[in-house]
């Protein structure tokens, strides 16, 4: 198993990493809509409680064609107001964790409700990736070195330091310590990532800051989709990626810290 998870892992980075980098704008914005838009929309209508598959496909269909129209729209020059609609919605969804229960049933009202909000979240996702990567793939490389320090640091002091809960309901293998860990990893690292990577949008200093706050978001997403999960009563939100679950259960993370950070850069690094 762990060696199944490794190996897809390293397939991943080298598809992620290479896509970054080799493909141009438009490239990368096609690259992205099948990713995040077709597969996680696919996932998300799911997690949403559309069992129907005829159902689900045509959300999913929906969902990419408005990717599809943001795209030939292009709303490069007004990115702040397409993005601030995305954080304030993700910021309701945090309060929404205080309340685990809420939206438990599966009437079509719920549905509707939490199609809606996926879909937005998507959107979201994918409108920063792919301004940020036509800004600088480096932007999208540094944002990857905050999630991952931020996980990274989590699992190790969780593990160590165990200790109380951080979300007993919605992710009970979560710990108070692990968060912890996980924001001074994120603070430590990305500064030190800043000072090493070309053309990075901040200083060290401002780097490692705006890492603390991404850190929590990045927990805030991952909590987000395991409430959902929990609601379907299911473990992952596909089984696509071996030893790790679906695209969902991989960009979590990376869904929620992605327009907090292309808005952080729109608003202080251009």
């Amino acid at each position: 198993m762990l060696r199944t998870r490794v190996l897809t892992a390293l397939i991943i980075t080298l598809i992620g990493v290479s896509a970054l980098f080799g493909l141009p704008p438009l490239g990368f914005a096609l690259f992205a809509v099948v990713v995040l838009l077709v597969l996680g929309g696919w996932e998300a209508s799911r997690l949403a409680g559309f069992d129907a598959i005829f159902m689900r496909i045509v959300l999913t269909a929906g969902l990419a064609a408005m990717g599809a129209v943001i795209l030939v729209i292009d709303p490069e020059d007004h990115i702040t107001m397409w993005l601030l609609p995305v954080c304030g919605l993700w910021l309701v969804l945090f309060a929404w964790l205080r309340w685990p229960g809420a939206g438990a049933y599966r009437n079509g009202l719920i549905r509707a409700v939490k199609w809606t909000v996926l879909a937005v979240v998507l959107l979201g996702a994918w409108l920063a990736a792919t301004w940020l990567q036509a800004s600088s793939p480096w932007y999208v490389l540094l944002l990857l070195v905050i999630i991952a320090a931020a996980d990274v640091g989590a699992f190790f002091c969780g593990r160590h330091f165990g200790g109380a809960k951080l979300a007993p309901r919605i992710s009970p293998g979560k710990t108070r310590s692990g968060a912890f860990g996980g924001l001074i990893s994120a603070g430590l690292l990305t500064a030190l990532a800043a000072a090493l990577i070309p053309a990075s949008p901040f200083s060290p200093a401002l780097a490692g800051l705006l890492a603390l706050a991404l850190a929590l978001t990045s927990i805030g997403g991952d909590l987000f989709i395991s409430l959902l999960k929990r609601q379907a009563d299911i473990k992952d939100s596909s089984n696509l990626l071996p030893g790790h679950g679906g695209i969902l259960d991989r960009i979590d993370s990376l869904g929620s810290g992605l327009p907090f950070f292309a808005l952080a850069v729109a608003l202080w690094a251009q």
